[in-house]
């Protein structure tokens, strides 16, 4: 065991998840609940049996229980009681929390192992060792304190004191231990055992020198060829939104979604043809033919959609079934995706902006500025490669509460999902129809929202479609 920095002293305790009981069997028999399952510890000494009872009430010094255990104490004579503490410790590593704390009792740091995978083994590094942060790792407020966390780690840790976080801060650039404690005026022991806490939690990287010794130091993360097109941002969405490497809810939440409403049309609402319901006998594509045709079309010559276009592309696309539910698939029949159309004007339409409604299977025109509807189909034509303006712009947004009261963790994952479903079900009608459809990369959220009275954290936007009239034969024509 390493020894403690006088300032500071190290306790340990459970997740607030977990407990202990004894059971029949021993002294030091038990059973330890965790989140994801039971473990039971076989007899040993009463200590075990103490110190864990004692973890589950909150942070604790062991050395309380048996003297001199941080310290690595107890005597060849009397090393059975550490050496079972020891072992137990040892095989719940996944659910033991540690905190580092000022001499007055105020916590400083606190690790939390957040996956079955933790394990927590710091170190003190020299004086002249160097760390940087980690590139992954994010900060957030919590009502512990700073929380610095990365997907790459299976621990958070809690920056309790403001001392904590300005430690943290002066590795954004690569740092000795000795450097850091001159910058904070804290004594290089104790800044130690801090940068030990925070290397073993995976929030500091050790750095490697060069093998002749000059130059800066090297940290394997920036070598590591699979992360090497992560950004921080991405691999956090995608590792929160599934189980496994962390703790926080996923899945059905049952919370009732509560979004703002959002501002009313600005004319009549037009009808939409509602096309004839077709099939194999009426000439129609089979499906394999549909997806061995579908692709991208970015034709410069494509024309407006008729209104007839428009009404079948829609209906058969996103339109509300008789028997509830729509063409594309939907995290729990939420639906939460809604439809905006920018058109260039003719084919039955004014230019301008319209809100579609599938259970009416209406448009319902919009009155946003000259400005902002040129603005939003300039950015689709430079997105699709256009040299002039799409016919029509399909603008997906989301009403995030409609997914997220009732899915925890997994609703903005789910959400892009349900985009491409319905991206991919634009494109095998319209193909089938013959229209020269493009899916789009992204889409200015600002523009959007202003154009379209939206308040973005309420309902943003999340896919684009541009489609057109194309020059080209529907599917069906190719076969005959």
């Amino acid at each position: 065991m390493n020894s403690v920095a006088p300032s500071l002293t190290s306790l340990w305790s459970l997740r607030e998840d977990c407990g202990y009981r004894p059971v029949p069997g021993g002294p030091g028999a038990g059973v330890v609940s965790t989140p994801w399952e039971e473990i039971r510890l076989d007899p040993g000494t009463p200590a075990v049996a103490r110190a864990l009872e004692r973890m589950t009430y909150g942070p604790v010094s062991l050395d309380n229980v048996l003297p001199g255990f941080t310290e690595g104490g107890g005597t060849a004579g009397d090393r059975a009681p550490y050496d079972a503490l020891d072992a137990a410790l040892g095989r719940l590593q996944h659910v033991v929390v540690r905190t580092l704390a000022l001499a007055e009792g105020v916590h400083h740091l606190t690790v939390v192992p957040i996956a079955r995978r933790a394990r927590f083994r710091p170190g003190r590094p020299a004086a002249d060792a160097v760390h940087r942060l980690s590139r992954f790792v994010t900060l957030r407020a919590s009502a512990g304190g700073w929380v610095a966390e990365s997907p790459l780690t299976a621990h958070r840790v809690v920056l309790h004191t403001p001392q904590a976080g300005w430690l943290v801060s002066c590795y954004a650039r690569p740092t000795t231990v000795r450097e850091a404690a001159r910058l904070l005026g804290m004594p290089v022991a104790e800044a130690a055992l801090t940068v030990g806490y925070l290397e073993a939690a995976g929030v500091l990287l050790p750095g490697k020198p060069l093998a002749d010794g000059a130059g800066a130091p090297s940290f394997t993360e920036d070598e590591d060829e699979a992360l090497a097109h992560w950004s921080p941002r991405e691999l956090l969405v995608h590792q929160r939104s599934r189980p496994g490497s962390h703790d926080e809810p996923v899945g059905p939440a049952g919370r009732p979604g509560t979004g703002a409403g959002r501002p009313g049309p600005a004319g009549a609402a037009i009808t939409l043809p509602v096309p004839p319901r077709g099939g194999a006998d009426e000439g129609e594509p089979a499906l394999s033919e549909v997806l061995a045709a579908r692709r991208s079309e970015r034709p410069d010559d494509g024309k407006p959609l008729s209104l007839d276009q428009l009404g079948e592309l829609l209906h058969r696309s996103a339109a509300e079934r008789p028997a509830g539910g729509r063409p594309y698939p939907s995290l729990g029949s939420r639906y939460p995706l809604e439809l905006y159309l920018t058109v260039t004007g003719s084919g039955g339409l004014e230019r301008g902006v319209y809100h579609y409604d599938p259970y009416g299977h209406l448009l319902f025109p919009l009155d946003p500025a000259p400005e902002l509807v040129d603005d939003l189909l300039a950015e689709a034509a430079a997105n699709a490669g256009l040299s002039q303006e799409p016919p029509v712009l399909i603008t997906m947004t989301a009403r995030f509460h409609r997914v997220a009261g009732s899915y925890a963790g997994t609703a903005y994952s789910a959400l892009l999902k349900e985009v491409g479903a319905l991206q991919q079900t634009l494109y095998l009608v319209a193909t089938a129809m013959g229209l020269g459809p493009c899916a789009l990369a992204f889409g200015d959220t600002e523009t959007a929202a202003h154009a379209f009275g939206l308040d973005w954290r309420t309902e943003p936007g999340v896919g684009e479609f541009v489609v057109s009239a194309s020059p080209g034969p529907a599917v069906e024509a190719v076969r005959r």
